[in-house]
């Protein structure tokens, strides 16, 4: 019987927990063939919450396609394919971090629901679980399993392709594919598949917190008629296709905090810009500084619930020394993960909130440099994870305040 460790995301030395239990591994059986085990596999998603099941099947091929793969879809939409090609969702699969936790547990089944979100993308399928117990799935080899579209993450297909048929927003004109005009594609629907994703599971020291639908809903975002696409996805200009006409289209950047994955490229600055804004102004001895979430639909930061935002203050005299103490405010939540998961704290900032800090200024300073940053986790985590050279952080500002004489 396998063992593997019982561990959630985000848990690690630096949590002051006990060291992870051992926990059985995974049950499997022998194929029964291509339509029977995905028979039973869509069962037993189907009765899972939505948060746990796959988003496509992919064992249906479109006509006029030759394969599934981005590279594919790119021969025609070359644009957004390089777009695709720097995006987070590209990295899904291959992400280092990803790769870690997968390995501590016998979750992993829930995991590949939206980071491989086709069933084609998947080498082994659900199809029971024993005693209900999540960590102790019945797995049967998938006979369909594609392991290059899995690398490709949240490729094209994952999005697109439902039951033979190429899904859109519906944008009008010839396709040498089927087209399906779906609602989806024009609302925050298919985004909040993954991005809304909340479940506990007693006994565990693993959660679900994703709760960015719920954090844009409960702000004047939604209100408004803004929805993910509109930031994450910025409207442009050209065609959708190679010799289709120009028309208004998105981008396929999908960049959030800026943090690199890995070295195959990052989408840029202009994708969207950081959702901080920050304002600062001297009053007598102290300097007042205004965080606002001035761009970002949902809390700042969302997503993981390891992810912080930083703001640092130095003071300077007249030679550039350094003078007084550092200033530090962190934006984020906190949380214990072991026995079991516990939000401890979240001063997160709310869409459009504004935070105002003081910071004593010190004798002899003649300015102040704020530095913000995005940080992904803890050092002490990343090594724990075994991720030597992963990015974890990225400088969002830099300012630099004179002190009015």
């Amino acid at each position: 019987m396998l063992l593997v460790f019982l561990a959630c995301a985000g848990g690690g030395p630096s949590d002051g927990g006990e060291a992870p239990v051992l926990t059985e591994g995974p049950v499997r059986e022998r194929s029964r063939g291509l339509e029977e085990d995905l028979a039973r596999t869509r069962a037993f998603h189907d009765a899972r919450p939505r948060t746990e099941t796959p988003l496509g099947v992919g064992t249906d091929l479109p006509d006029g396609l030759s394969s599934l793969s981005a590279a594919s879809c790119g021969g025609c939409h070359p644009a957004i394919y390089q777009e695709w090609r720097l995006s987070t969702h590209a990295a899904a699969w291959r992400d280092r971090q990803y790769q870690a936790e997968l390995g501590k547990s016998g979750n992993r089944w829930l995991c590949l629901n939206c980071h491989t979100p086709l069933l084609v993308q998947q080498d082994l399928w659900p199809v029971d679980l024993v005693d209900g117990d999540v960590e102790r799935p019945v797995l049967v080899p998938n006979p369909a399993f594609d392991a290059s579209l899995r690398s490709e993450g949240i490729t094209c297909a994952a999005c697109h392709v439902r039951e033979g048929m190429i899904h859109g927003p519906g944008l009008g004109g010839e396709a040498p594919h089927p087209v399906v005009t779906d609602p989806d594609f024009r609302s925050e629907a298919l985004c909040l598949r993954c991005h809304q994703a909340v479940a506990t599971y007693p006994g565990k020291d693993f959660v679900c917190t994703f709760e960015t639908g719920t954090e844009w809903r409960d702000g004047p975002w939604d209100d408004e008629g803004v929805g993910c696409a509109s930031c994450h996805m910025p409207a442009v200009e050209r065609p959708a296709a190679v010799d289709g006409p120009t028309r208004t289209v998105r981008r396929h950047w999908w960049r959030g905090a800026g943090i690199p994955k890995d070295a195959e490229g990052h989408p840029p600055e202009a994708a969207n810009p950081p959702g901080l804004r920050i304002s600062a102004e001297w009053t007598e001895r102290t300097l007042r500084l205004g965080l606002t979430n001035a761009r970002a639909g949902h809390r700042l930061p969302t997503g993981d619930p390891e992810r912080w935002v930083s703001v640092d203050v130095v003071f300077v005299d007249s030679s550039g020394e350094l003078v007084g103490e550092p200033w530090k405010h962190r934006i984020g939540q906190e949380w214990t993960w072991h026995p079991e998961p516990v939000k401890r704290a979240d001063n997160r900032l709310a869409p459009r909130e504004t935070r105002q800090l003081e910071v004593a200024t010190p004798t002899g300073a003649v300015a102040a440099l704020i530095e913000a940053s995005s940080h992904r986790m803890k050092a002490e985590i990343a090594a724990f994870h075994h991720l030597d050279d992963y990015p974890l952080s990225r400088v969002t500002h830099r300012l630099v305040v004179p002190i009015a004489p």
